[in-house]
């Protein structure tokens, strides 16, 4: 399988659009993907498929429009995605895709928790809800530069300012979308099997978990 970019399209301003992709199957057939901005918005992640680098091409303002940065952005993470997990999808290791913890590493991260609120956020990001979110500095209009929401398995969305981006270097919307990243790499869980836990049995733990929810339900 190989990917080939289609020629790019235009907009009223004259701005290069790049919409589409063409992923060339093993039969010789084509199939269009809906991405815009491909190779504008580079980075590479980590295991918890967060960006450590990002980088923007310096001709971004030449090649889109301001509204089209949000979606060129999440364009540039499906990627890396891809790259991240493609050697495991290769060799077959599913194992490996998963960020979900143990269930040992659950019980001992809640039991380790410090308030009801806490308690909740992590059980709220073993729903794989989008809990968590990074904002990049207030601008001029009123509103962060970038906003990034993410579950504790991937980002789900990367917000721009079109405001903002009008004027903003690519070194900048780089800088904050990293910046966000490290925002959630912060309040992500740290999800551990050891403390002062570690030497309880699985059941052992079930039952502390059940009398300490119950706890803090009643004390909060």
């Amino acid at each position: 399988m190989s990917v080939r970019q289609q020629p790019a399209g235009t907009n009223g301003s004259g701005h290069s659009t790049e919409r589409s992709i063409a992923v060339e199957t093993e039969d010789g057939g084509n199939v269009a993907t809906g991405l815009i901005g491909i190779g504008l918005f580079t980075m590479k992640l980590d295991e918890g498929r967060l960006p450590v680098t990002v980088e923007v091409h310096r001709n971004i303002h030449d090649r889109l429009d301001p509204p089209d940065l949000s979606e060129a952005a999440m364009t540039g993470y499906y990627v890396a995605l891809w790259q991240h997990d493609a050697p495991a999808i290769i060799s077959g290791k599913w194992t490996e895709l998963t960020v979900s913890p143990s269930r040992r590493a659950e019980l001992i991260t809640l039991l380790d928790t410090a308030s009801l609120a806490e308690f909740e956020l992590v059980e709220q990001s073993l729903r794989q809800s989008d809990e968590f979110v990074g904002r990049g500095p207030v601008t001029d209009s009123g509103a962060p530069s970038v906003t990034v929401f993410a579950s504790i398995s991937r980002i789900s969305s990367i917000e721009i300012d079109p405001q903002w981006a009008t004027t903003a270097s690519p070194s900048y919307l780089a800088a904050d979308i990293l910046d966000c990243a490290n925002q959630i790499r912060q309040q992500r869980p740290r999800f551990h099997e050891d403390g002062s836990w570690a030497d309880r049995t699985d059941d052992e733990l079930e039952h502390e978990l059940a009398e300490y929810k119950s706890y803090l339900m009643r004390n909060s």
